[in-house]
């Protein structure tokens, strides 16, 4: 696998000359453009590609009058994430709220948060669909929001 760096140089620092394949200039036209390639390379020729996973943040907002199909659905709903978290594909997750928690008034409840570990967008969306919020009309799909994440701390409980 190939992975091409692309750096912004003077160029009066790279005069245009012959480089050596790992860095070389674009072309004659930019020589203050310089592309630096990288090549990866496994331990074995016959070696089979790993898929790599990373953290996606997803925002899903519940549908208008969700709040009792939510809630009547709720034990199931934990009781179903057991495989995912087992499995270490949820590393968390939550209901958003329209406002702060008071006393022993009821949740509000938005949607739902969470951080999940998967090779792509699309292998979170197959997850979540088959979730009982999802088979219950809880959740609004229209509104999903589901993002690369690079998590820069993390306090463990």
């Amino acid at each position: 696998m190939s992975f091409l760096r692309l750096r912004f140089v003077p160029s009066k620092l790279y005069p245009k000359q012959s480089h050596s394949c790992a860095t070389r200039s674009i072309s004659s036209s930019y020589p203050a453009v310089r592309v630096n390639s990288r090549q990866m390379s496994s331990s074995s020729a016959a070696a089979t590609p790993t898929t790599e996973k990373f953290e996606w943040l997803v925002v899903l907002p519940d549908n208008e009058g969700a709040l009792e199909r939510r809630v009547s659905v709720r034990p199931k709903h934990f009781e179903g994430l057991k495989t995912g978290l087992d499995s270490g594909f949820w590393k968390m997750g939550g209901a958003f709220l329209s406002e702060p928690p008071s006393g022993d008034s009821p949740l509000k409840f938005q949607g739902s948060c969470m951080i999940a570990l998967a090779s792509s967008k699309e292998e979170v969306i197959e997850v979540l669909k088959k979730d009982i919020y999802a088979e219950n009309d809880v959740w609004d799909f229209s509104k999903i929001q589901i993002y690369p994440f690079k998590c820069a701390f993390r306090k463990e409980a």
